[in-house]
């Protein structure tokens, strides 16, 4: 991937919204920075700032909201039910929650047209770039040239699986060189060892929504695997995987005191036998991170399981509403798929892709958290497909207008190949 001065002369032309920058912006400074502002990490601001511009541009133009708010409203009647019930507790979080929405919301009230998603995907890709550089010298390979045995890079990862989601779509649409910027992406969590991430970027390509040939699909299944194992029996992986320093694949299971959890597996066992206890209806907002704390006498906070803190704070109830949310913005997405073109039709392939790895990340890690680094962007392609969908309508309608003017009367919307 060679950043040239032709990437800044599209970006120039494309007049992409503020918010967007924003937003990708903000994402590469919470995985760079590591200093506090205000008392707080940079990280914590990163979501902060693109959220109040996101309230300011919905409160100026409501009624241009293109992103179809409908699709989550049970996930967000629940939040916001549960927040009044247990009168406010841990607001900041519930924020978090929701904060990936009003910027999906934000971003689509923006006109937007194919020279616009051109530049977005341009920006991504100086984004991929920028933050591969950023993980080679975090990690001191770019000085040392040796692979650390550990990182705590979880969060870069989490944006390169999101990344690739993209690269994937673009590679499977006959962009061929784009391979290269997925192999980028998916060497991240490799060199960052994290290890939910590897697999969740492998299948990406292999499994994304876009029209890639069965036979291709099986290709990449295979050579990612073969890589898989390969990797598996390095030392670097094997010590990261086991106490003992090695094992084998049959021996990757959370009842294997051997397997290496960092205490996790017990806790969330823990975490298991307290939801049996209220199941429905769970403990309320946040109440796993009390737990947590209890539990490990303060030494961790999260139970890096987003299905468990969503099973252990909002219960089936509120669990299987946030599913079927997911479930039905892919498939709100997928359909729209079949009416769009160009790069609109890249970036709704690439937003349902995204899910995939969303949702393994949540069995290990606190991504649904983690606005600053995966949800603001992966909504901010939702709201840029949902705003160029509506542009392109209404510049139809106009056309349509124009042309009615100089064809004849009897002429309808439906015979005309505008409609």
């Amino acid at each position: 991937m060679i950043v040239n001065k032709f990437y800044f002369e599209e970006l120039k032309k494309a007049k992409i919204p503020f918010i967007v920058w924003i937003v990708v912006i903000s994402t590469f400074v919470a995985a760079a920075g590591e200093f506090p502002i205000l008392g707080r990490q940079i990280a914590g601001w990163a979501w902060v700032i693109p959220l109040i511009i996101s309230v300011l541009m919905i409160s100026r133009r409501p009624s241009r909201i293109a992103f179809p708010i409908r699709i989550w409203l049970p996930w967000i009647v629940i939040v916001v039910i549960y927040l009044i019930i247990f009168k406010f507790p841990y607001l900041q979080r519930n924020i978090m929650l929701l904060c990936p929405l009003i910027i999906g919301m934000a971003v689509s009230t923006s006109g937007i047209r194919e020279i616009q998603l051109k530049g977005f995907l341009i920006l991504v890709r100086l984004l991929l770039f920028a933050l591969f550089t950023l993980v080679v010298i975090k990690t001191g390979l770019l000085f040392t040239g040796i692979l650390p045995p550990i990182t705590g890079l979880a969060a870069q990862s989490m944006i390169a699986a999101l990344l690739c989601c993209i690269f994937a779509v673009t590679y499977s649409v006959n962009r061929k060189k784009d391979l290269l910027q997925w192999i980028i992406g998916a060497v991240i969590p490799i060199i960052a060892l994290t290890r939910t991430a590897m697999i969740a970027t492998g299948l990406t390509l292999p499994l994304t929504f876009a029209s890639l040939k069965f036979k291709k699909r099986l290709i990449f299944f295979t050579i990612i695997g073969f890589v898989s194992l390969g990797l598996f029996f390095t030392e670097r992986v094997q010590t990261k995987m086991f106490y003992s320093g090695s094992g084998t694949p049959d021996d990757m299971r959370l009842s294997n005191p051997d397997f290496y959890t960092a205490g996790r597996s017990r806790l969330w066992d823990l975490m298991i036998e307290e939801i049996k206890m209220r199941p429905l209806l769970g403990y309320g907002p946040n109440a796993s991170e009390e737990f947590v704390l209890s539990i490990t006498w303060g030494a961790l906070t999260h139970p890096h399981n987003d299905w468990l803190r969503l099973l252990y704070d909002y219960g089936v109830l509120g669990t299987s509403l946030f599913v079927f949310c997911i479930c039905a913005q892919v498939i709100h997405l997928l359909r729209r798929a079949r009416r769009a073109i160009g790069h609109s039709r890249i970036l709704i392939y690439a937003g349902a892709t995204s899910f995939l790895p969303f949702v393994l990340f949540m069995y290990t890690d606190n991504i649904i958290l983690y606005a600053a680094f995966f949800g603001n962007l992966q909504f901010t392609i939702f709201g840029l497909v949902y705003a160029a969908l509506k542009t392109r309508e209404i510049d139809d309608r106009y056309h349509f207008k124009m042309l009615s003017r100089y064809r004849p009367s009897n002429i309808t919307p439906k015979e005309n190949k505008f409609i």
